[in-house]
């Protein structure tokens, strides 16, 4: 098997049926099929072959999308990176991951060429548009043939690896087999009664888990068209999705507050959309009242991540939604209550929550050690706290692991304390996540200064800035005089 295949369907079976919708660009799946054929014989020519890795940096556009199946399609790893990564970032997944190839938009290379080793394992750098030291998509285009045969894989091949804090609190490169993306898609689209006509809209970054499986995978098991949203502003993207007559969708809390609150959604019509999957953070009860009052439309909560695949549980179109819970387990996956002796524990008990099944991650990119601390006798420790109900139903109530989830981002605690300590005026410091209706959470640091100064907390948040995406860095710095931790090292109190 080879997950790039769906793509040969589709376009077997229409080939000029719309692919994907990006701006003022229809791209339909035989033209699709013919570019990603181009880049992956120009992949080969540059040396990359089956077992390779290639960084994909960029949003949700189609050279993602093709960058994406033509790694696949040679049998290379795609590495999904977000473009809005340092060069402090990049450095340390480039040195994990260590890429055959790049591709990215001109505005990464700059950043690559800080890269002080790249020269020793980067073959080539493909770009959009033309750039130095680089190949451009064009030029690849002129150059290449578009037929290729997909390299055939087995299903524990290794598909993507997607950089994530992890359940350790540190960046691991979680490894997902063209197995655990295909059983992912198969199971969306089936719960979603998946055909051609639907309209999927892809604004969660492709580069995560969620949005590759929720809106793309989905979308193209089914040869449907899917609705590409690089960037997120409401007084543009609304004309344009008034158009789109999106059907699907998989979005994070954030955007369904800005569909009710942002004042170019005051004459919104969504009256199209049969589907609205809501995950990578809490839904705020409020939130999914006043948006089903408004619109006339349920929005499902689901629940995952990324070592899984990410999809584990959803209230889907098929069972009873309990908006308050993370929905049951999807078909094929076990979860359990286990306790802190790895037991599992009855309905209505809080525990850990576990996960079975062909979703589970191979494991972190070259950390056995690390895999087996979270990957135990075949269940997946997810470092969540929970419990189910007499239905199977979940509901979350904690964490165990130091993480905020901010806007649909997981941020974990350890890599920005780690950067924030690196300030010559901060003696301490430790992250707290602060309540906010449209994000979740947001970031506030606790910061301890050297004794006889006072930082300027604006300059701590532009050093963070230097090394660390923006979402990751605090929008509030709180200075205290000491802060206490708990067994676990999370700050149980300060003054």
């Amino acid at each position: 098997m080879n997950l790039s295949e769906m793509v040969d369907r589709a376009a077997s079976d229409r080939p000029d049926h719309p692919a994907i919708v990006f701006e003022d660009r229809t791209i339909s799946y035989g033209d699709l099929l013919r570019s990603i054929n181009q880049l992956a014989n120009a992949l080969v020519k540059s040396g990359v072959g089956k077992g390779d890795r290639v960084a994909v940096i960029m949003g949700n556009r189609p050279e993602f999308v093709m960058a994406y199946f033509a790694a696949f399609r040679i049998g290379a790893v795609a590495v999904t990176l977000n473009p809005l990564s340092t060069a402090h970032e990049l450095s340390h997944y480039f040195t994990e991951s260590k890429p055959s190839a790049v591709v990215c938009k001109p505005d990464q290379v700059p950043k690559l060429q800080a890269l002080q080793d790249r020269a020793q394992y980067v073959k080539a750098i493909i770009t959009t548009e033309a750039a130095e030291d680089a190949i451009s998509l064009d030029d690849i285009r002129k150059g290449s043939s578009d037929q290729f045969t997909a390299a055939d894989m087995q299903p524990d091949d290794p598909a993507v690896v997607i950089f994530t804090a992890g359940l350790l609190g540190r960046a691991l490169g979680a490894t997902l087999s063209h197995s655990n993306l295909d059983s992912n898609s198969i199971m969306l689209a089936k719960q979603c009664n998946g055909t051609h006509e639907h309209h999927g809209l892809a604004i969660i970054p492709m580069f995560h888990a969620f949005g590759a499986a929720a809106n793309l995978l989905n979308i193209f098991r089914v040869a449907a068209t899917t609705y590409l949203v690089e960037r997120v502003d409401f007084p543009t993207l609304i004309p344009w999705l008034q158009k789109a007559r999106v059907t699907f969708t998989g979005l994070v809390p954030m955007v369904y507050y800005g569909f009710l609150y942002h004042p170019a959604c005051k004459d919104l019509d969504l009256s199209s959309l049969t589907i609205g999957i809501s995950g990578g953070a809490a839904l705020p009860y409020e939130i999914y009242e006043k948006f089903c009052e408004r619109f006339g439309i349920d929005i499902y909560q689901g629940y995952g991540l990324t070592e899984a695949s990410p999809v584990v549980s959803w209230n889907n179109i098929h069972v009873l939604n309990k908006p308050r819970t993370i929905g049951v387990p999807i078909p094929g996956v076990s979860v359990e209550i286990h306790d802190e002796n790895g037991k599992s524990v009855p309905a209505g008990v809080e525990g850990e929550v576990v996960v079975k099944g062909p979703n589970v991650m191979l494991g972190y990119l070259g950390r056995p050690k690390e895999t087996e601390m979270v990957v135990r006798n075949g269940w997946l420790y997810t470092g969540d706290l929970g419990h189910l109900d007499e239905e199977g139903y979940i509901t979350l109530t904690g964490l165990k692991k130091d993480l905020i989830i901010t806007s649909g981002f997981n941020v974990y605690c350890q890599e920005v304390e780690e950067i924030l300590i690196r300030h010559p005026q901060v003696a301490d410091v430790a992250l707290i996540g602060a309540p906010d209706l449209m994000r979740g959470q947001v970031i506030e640091a606790l910061v301890v200064p050297e004794s006889g100064v006072r930082p300027d907390e604006r300059e701590i948040i532009r050093f963070c800035r230097e090394y660390l995406s923006r979402y990751k860095c605090p929008r509030k710095v709180t200075l205290v005089k000491e802060i206490v931790r708990d067994q676990h090292g999370k700050p149980s109190k300060w003054n």
